[in-house]
């Protein structure tokens, strides 16, 4: 990893000003107070220095992002939030323009992903910066709006994905008035860390897990079509599919209506068919997007535009690569053994299609930032401290109970009966280890907020998560030296996860 996706504070509302500042050594110790006309100015003058192309060109563009980021990552976590109550309205007053201007910098972007495409121009190392920044401006316009809603900016009420109004959806103006349209591709933050922890298996980052496509049958009425890991693909009415929980979406457009339209078409008489026919498709744990017999997330809209236009248009244009876990077993004990991937979030970089709207479901949002900080600290865990899952027998045990019961029609909205046990296995230690450092997370947050004033950033939830991790690898330790009590019995492990999750060395430094 270049490195941590720091989605702090600073980044939450600090991408805003970064270019107002001269990149230079001094600003990992810039500590100047920010104010309200600091984010309003700034952010616009980034947008304008991105529609400048002296400034912001193929040639200066990776140079340019990575400029903008690396500023981020040396501000303090509170930089940018208000200190006293003339600067909370101040912010109140300016937060919902400011959160605009950030998703207009990442429609300009996108813009110029796909102006550089037309003249030949992208280079890998501007897409590369592109993800990056797409991050950077998601989280900071994300980290504002909850800070917005804490602060009764905004109200919730439970809308339909898409609904086309803010604060729930932000629309490119190209767009605006849109509707879903048959071979829209939507990008999907979920809840569920299993889809998670195989989308994040490449080594490009993103902020999704999770691909679905707009199918329509012969009348014109639209389905989303889709593959998830619990039942494989499915095929949903549009409205009914628009009622679900998803934490962020966002929708992305192939301007070929034709070509489009006869994607939608396809992918859906191929999964109803298949579900008429009481078969069904079986989601693909390999990843193999080459072979379509059993299709993950990603392969539906790979197959619904590679069947519809003949294999002229192969989705995506760039791939993810999977290299940064190469000392480990864990892809292949997911099942995954290919080189490159369709992650979800490449999409985001395929410069073929629009970028349309972003909706998020604001009770969510905290939560999976909370999932995000966990599987970057536990992914990097593993990359740079050599952390590995060792076979424990309760998991083991628990795993092929759960293939078990799923075999005779048990548990059928929690995982497949064909899911191999390897893979049961390796997501159930995952999970067991997730599940402590989000719960630990949430005990903390309450504290911190009482302390600091603010709710932690996800630099803050990576120092909490490695302060558990060193604490529990303690414990271990503890126990190791001294096995036995006076009565010759075995003392009790007191580590929550280091019994079956740490490295050779058992070093907790």
């Amino acid at each position: 990893m270049k490195k941590l996706v720091l989605l702090s504070a600073a980044a939450a509302v600090g991408l805003v000003t970064a270019c107002t500042s001269p990149f230079k050594s001094e600003v990992k110790t810039y500590r100047h107070p920010a104010s309200t006309d600091e984010l309003i100015t700034g952010s616009r003058k980034v947008l304008a220095d991105i529609g400048n192309p002296q400034v912001f060109n193929a040639r200066t563009c990776a140079g340019f992002v990575n400029k903008v980021t690396d500023y981020l990552y040396y501000l303090p976590a509170d930089h940018f939030l208000p200190k006293n109550a003339t600067e909370v309205e101040q912010l109140k007053s300016v937060g919902p323009e400011v959160i605009d201007t950030i998703f207009q910098i990442r429609v300009a972007l996108h813009d110029k992903l796909q102006e550089f495409e037309s003249r030949n121009e992208l280079s890998k190392e501007c897409i590369l910066e592109m993800r990056e920044g797409f991050q950077y401006a998601r989280f900071s316009e994300e980290y504002l709006l909850d800070w917005l809603y804490t602060n009764k900016v905004f109200t919730f009420k439970k809308t339909p994905i898409m609904v086309n109004s803010k604060p729930d959806t932000w629309t490119n103006p190209k767009f605006s008035g849109f509707e879903l349209k048959s071979g829209d591709v939507l990008l999907i933050r979920g809840k569920s860390y299993v889809s998670a922890m195989i989308a994040r298996i490449s080594d490009e980052e993103g902020n999704f897990s999770h691909l679905a496509v707009v199918g329509e049958d012969k009348a014109g009425k639209k389905y989303i079509v889709e593959a998830l890991i619990q039942y494989g693909v499915i095929v949903t009415p549009l409205e009914k599919w628009r009622q679900a929980e998803d934490a962020r979406v966002a929708l992305y457009r192939q301007p070929d209506e034709a070509l489009a339209k006869k994607a939608a078409r396809f992918m859906y008489d191929h999964a109803k068919g298949a579900l008429d026919r009481k078969k069904g498709i079986r989601y693909d744990f390999a990843m193999d997007d080459d072979d379509y017999s059993d299709l993950f997330c990603s392969e539906v809209i790979r197959m619904a535009y590679d069947k519809a236009s003949g294999g002229q248009f192969i989705v995506p244009k760039y791939r993810s690569t999977v290299s940064k876990f190469k000392n480990t077993d864990y892809p292949r004990s997911l099942g995954v053994t290919k080189t490159s991937l369709f992650s979800p979030y490449d999409i985001e970089v395929d410069p073929r299609f629009d970028f349309v709207a972003e909706y998020r479901f604001m009770p969510l949002l905290r939560q999976v930032r909370m999932q995000d900080a966990v599987m970057q600290s536990v992914y990097g865990w593993m990359i740079d401290k050599d952390y590995t899952f060792h076979w424990a027998p309760q998991h083991s045990v628990k795993a092929y109970f759960a293939k078990m019961v799923r075999q005779f029609g048990v548990a059928k909205d929690t995982l497949p009966k064909y899911m191999p046990v390897d893979s049961i296995k390796t997501n159930v230690q995952f999970e067991a280890v997730a599940t402590l450092l989000e719960k630990n997370i949430y005990e903390k947050e309450k504290e911190f907020y009482q302390k600091k004033g603010y709710l932690p950033s996800f630099q803050d939830m990576l120092a909490i998560n490695e302060a558990y991790r060193v604490a529990d690898c303690k414990k271990h330790q503890e126990y190791r030296k001294q096995p036995m009590t006076v009565d010759n019995k075995p003392l009790p492990d007191e580590s929550k996860f280091h019994w079956f999750f740490y490295n050779k060395s058992k070093k907790c430094e």
